[in-house]
């Protein structure tokens, strides 16, 4: 059933939030933002090697309509190698990454990290196979099982007997290992090094955009840290991590999800134009509504939720969080136009819309850092506001016409403006009562989901969500095939725009 599906991911983000939280909690206490930002820049050294020798190549096994044998050896011997070069260029160029920072120590915590990707390199094909037949659950059960082990367990027992910023390396090195040993356990076939000259040559040749793009999205993942690093210091940006990371924490796993559902479907039906246009609209309601009132109460409860999670040492981290939160409903945005482009194999057309991207990214970083960390967030959600306007073309791509996506913000702007108000009320009222973290944290998320919960059920007519709808009539059914009868059948139309030229119901389901 997709609805056990559905529920199965669902309770595996819970349950790895909340394990991320817990691991965040306690490592915030007993190391100091210095050392985190040593661990900051040691991710991301791994970030980039991650997305040009793991992402990259594993997408083309996504995108592609039908695999070889050969194929997948191919893929794999790629990332093999991949794999072995990241590793060498990270052990060599190590010392003179730490001669760019104020801590000595930095050189041997990448040295040690070096042997990273050539063992996450062994898990590419199976997790992009696992992927490509949108097996999530298996995914978050083994990616669940590797974080516990090696972050909740190996990483806190170090840290409370001072390792220090050793703590999450030793910690990220267990969980990349069993991460790695747990997705060949699950693949079913062998995979074997065979690459020939011919089928080199054809697979470089499709890896190019993809790595390309990777690179561009890795600027955009890490612009502001490592301008932060450069100018302000490994401090500064131990602050300013912590900060990024509760921003994108609440929807960063349910982002990854969505992208490889997207983009798998997208691959799958790029010749049904009807199907992908209706799919487009109700993604980006759907996204709308559970982006922009989240980044709202993130702003509102920052205080809270930094004293709650990080401790008394991390003040510098609120209006950092407060800024970025911003930008939540852009990173939604941007998932679901990436994954539309390169499900739609416009690969370079991606690649150039989102190389300006991070060049607005970085300018926009380089220049807040003159004003300190707070001018450094204000920087890149003015950017990533920016990009989000150049990756709207993955609607145009789809003819879609700009009033209907402003039609599909409706419900998020209705439900934001009812529920944002309340909560921050009660939030001012708590504070001025002196009131614990923890129980003003809570009154506010209560009180914003039982008004956001009212809004959408007395909606007006021109708010109400038809993504709700949808996703409602879907996932009760077995088959995707199925949930879209269901929709259209059982369930009153789902109204789209008049002038949007497109039929007003659910897209048929086509025969096989």
């Amino acid at each position: 059933m997709i609805f056990n599906r559905f529920a199965w991911s669902g309770g595996g983000f819970a349950a790895k939030a909340v394990f991320t939280l817990a691991t965040l909690a306690v490592l915030a206490r007993l190391l100091t933002p210095a050392e985190f930002g040593l661990v900051a820049v040691a991710w991301i050294v791994l970030d980039l090697t991650a997305r040009v020798g793991q992402t990259g190549i594993g997408h083309l096994l996504m995108q592609s309509g039908k695999l070889a044998p050969q194929d997948i050896d191919g893929v794999f011997t790629l990332a093999l190698v991949l794999g072995a070069v990241c590793a060498a260029a990270i052990w060599l160029a190590a010392p003179a990454v730490a001669a760019l920072s104020d801590a000595n120590a930095l050189a041997g915590l990448l040295q040690v990290l070096a042997v990273v990707p050539l063992i996450a390199s062994l898990s590419v094909v199976p997790a992009h196979l696992l992927r490509r037949e949108l097996r999530q659950p298996t995914l978050l059960a083994a990616d669940l099982s590797a974080y516990f082990i090696g972050y909740c367990c190996v990483a806190t027992t170090l840290a409370f007997n001072g390792w220090g910023a050793w703590a999450p390396i030793t910690g990220e090195l267990v969980r990349t290992t069993i991460q790695a040993a747990l997705l060949l356990a699950l693949h079913k076939g062998r995979l074997w090094p065979r690459l020939t000259l011919r089928g080199s040559k054809a697979l470089v040749a499709r890896a190019t955009g993809y790595l390309v793009t990777q690179a561009s999205g890795f600027v955009l993942q890490s612009a502001a840290a490592l301008a932060v690093w450069y100018a302000l210091g490994t401090a500064a940006l131990g602050y300013y991590s912590r900060a990024e990371r509760l921003a994108v924490l609440p929807t960063q796993a349910f982002h990854n999800t969505f992208f490889d559902v997207a983009f798998v479907a997208t691959a799958q039906r790029q010749t049904r134009r009807q199907h992908l246009q209706w799919a487009y609209l109700q993604a980006a309601e759907g996204l709308a509504l559970a982006a922009l009132p989240a980044c709202l109460l993130v702003a509102i409860a920052a205080p809270e939720g930094v004293a709650l999670l990080l401790g008394k040492q991390w003040p510098a981290t609120v209006h950092v969080l407060q800024v970025l939160a911003l930008a939540i409903p852009m990173q939604a945005w941007y998932t679901l136009n990436a994954a539309t482009m390169r499900g739609l194999g416009r690969v370079y057309g991606e690649t150039w819309r989102q190389a300006a991207y991070a060049g607005v990214l970085v300018a926009g970083a380089w220049l807040g850092t003159r004003y300190g960390l707070v001018g450094v967030a204000v920087g890149v959600v003015v950017a990533h506001l920016l990009g989000s306007v150049a990756l709207a073309q993955a609607a145009t791509m789809l003819d879609l016409r700009w009033p209907a996506l402003g039609r599909s913000l409706g419900p998020a702007l209705w439900t934001a403006g009812c529920a944002t108000p309340v909560a921050w009320v009660l939030l001012a009222w708590l504070r001025q009562a002196d009131s614990p973290p923890f129980l003003a944290l809570a009154v506010a998320v209560a009180a914003w989901t039982s008004t956001a919960g009212a809004a959408l059920r007395f909606a007006p007519r021109r708010f109400q969500p038809t993504s709700l709808q949808a996703l409602t009539a879907i996932v009760r059914q077995p088959t995707l095939k199925a949930g879209l009868r269901a929709l259209t059948v059982r369930h009153r139309p789902v109204a789209l725009p008049p002038d949007l030229g497109l039929p007003l119901t659910a897209p048929p389901t086509p025969r096989p």
